[in-house]
């Protein structure tokens, strides 16, 4: 009798094994990706951010984020390019919102075949209920799962969870959350200390040890590099640029996680992120001012824009990079500075810099700025290109974004990077 039980057990396990892949996996995405990622949606995202910044908000003082049921599903779109899944929407009625998500399944064999579907399609129905929501149902292809036991697993999970300090404090952060017709509700209170620790989480869970490594490694050696100059100094970006990577070519490795490395580490500088307070440190803040600037082609936006937009394509993505790019100029011709193609131009220098950093061509790249001496081994001239024009000038020359004159100035800027050395 023993033995027949052990047999029915075993059985089945092989059953499900067989079966489960079927009934969970299909063979189309129930959520598509969008199309194209558009600026609108990014500057929107943007602003959203900028509104509910909480380095602006009053401590402990209940705060409120409504949105719509298209500016949810804007700011999921987000959440996919910056996130490796294939698609995800929020649908919101009175009291519940149902969430559909849709990942991409790696395949099974070396031309890409899976027999049971490429495709995972998780379907959520979340309730509104008095401090918190609950799972009411949950369903995983063609499986679905009781309710009690999908939030039962939420439940355990969110208990465990709180071991953490930081998800603790940012669960307590959370208020209420409401929905209706198409709408969703979030009340929320805010702790300063909360987006530091935040921050150094993220950092945790998305940078690999190894990886922290090596951006440690590339900061000291760049604090190194700019100790010896006066503080408030100006050094131009290629002294800087080309002992970092001769360094990431005497470490050896993987080139292009070296490249990206050493392109994350001199954007955060850049962009006044001390890595070691971020990585490793427990102080509040993890900014830090540069304290020597750098300059490309004497300007030190050139070299901010060229920077950090390759460190954004070795991590986002050039799409994304290259989106961003441009929102930055859309708004200083409407309230900065003007739009300026040169910043363009640095921004999609940048970008091409960064997809071959972490490309074929990576071993390439990094000896090339390893051996860099002067701006022109880094950025073609675009002094000729035109700066500085306030919204209504643009619009007048080459307006709007897209249009026939606004692209041939695009191709100018194209043929110059393809022929530029960095780009062979």
């Amino acid at each position: 009798m023993k033995r027949l039980i052990l047999w029915g057990a075993l059985l089945a396990m092989l059953a499900s094994v067989t079966v489960l892949p079927w009934l969970v996996l299909d063979s189309a995405p129930a959520i598509e990706p969008p199309a194209q990622f558009r600026r609108t949606d990014l500057a929107w995202v943007k602003s959203l951010f900028q509104k509910h910044d909480p380095r602006r908000l009053t401590p402990d003082v209940i705060q409120t984020i409504q949105l719509d049921e298209t500016d949810l599903n804007r700011l999921l779109y987000y959440a996919v390019e910056l996130r490796p899944v294939n698609g995800i929407a929020a649908e919101l009625t009175p009291g519940l919102a149902t969430l559909t998500a849709t990942l991409a399944v790696p395949p099974l064999c070396p031309s890409g075949c899976n027999p049971f579907g490429r495709y995972l399609n998780l379907t959520a129905e979340v309730a509104e209920v008095p401090g918190g929501i609950r799972i009411n149902s949950l369903q995983l292809g063609s499986l679905p799962l009781p309710g009690v036991l999908a939030d039962g697993v939420a439940r355990l999970a969110h208990r465990w969870l709180r071991r953490d300090e930081t998800y603790a404090s940012l669960a307590d952060a959370f208020y209420q959350v409401h929905f209706e017709e198409n709408q969703a509700t979030l009340d929320y209170h805010w702790q300063p200390e909360l987006l530091t620790r935040m921050e150094r989480k993220s950092a945790d869970l998305l940078i690999a040890p190894e990886d922290q490594a090596r951006m440690l490694a590339y900061a000291a050696h760049l604090d190194s590099l700019l100790k010896p100059h006066p503080h408030g100094s100006t050094l131009p970006l290629a002294q800087v640029i080309a002992p970092l990577f001769a360094q990431a070519r005497a470490r050896g490795g993987n080139a292009a996680e070296e490249n990206r490395a050493a392109l994350t580490a001199l954007a955060a500088y850049l962009s006044g992120i001390s890595l070691p307070k971020l990585l490793e440190g427990d102080s509040h803040s993890i900014r830090r001012a540069p304290r020597v600037l750098l300059s490309l082609n004497g300007r030190r936006d050139f070299a901010e824009h060229f920077v950090i937009s390759s460190a954004l394509a070795v991590n986002a993505g050039s799409r994304l990079a290259n989106a961003i790019g441009l929102i930055k100029e859309e708004e200083d011709a409407s309230m900065g500075s003007g739009f300026s193609f040169t910043d363009l131009a640095a921004d999609r220098a940048g970008v091409k810099l960064g997809e071959r950093a972490i490309g074929g061509s990576a071993a390439r790249v990094q000896q090339q700025l390893a051996a860099a001496r002067s701006n022109a081994d880094l950025l073609p001239d675009f002094s000729d290109l035109p700066e500085f024009m306030p919204q209504a000038e643009f619009d007048r020359r080459f307006g709007p974004v897209g249009s026939a004159r606004y692209l041939k100035v695009i191709e100018r800027i194209d043929a110059r990077l393809a022929a530029h050395p960095l780009a062979h």
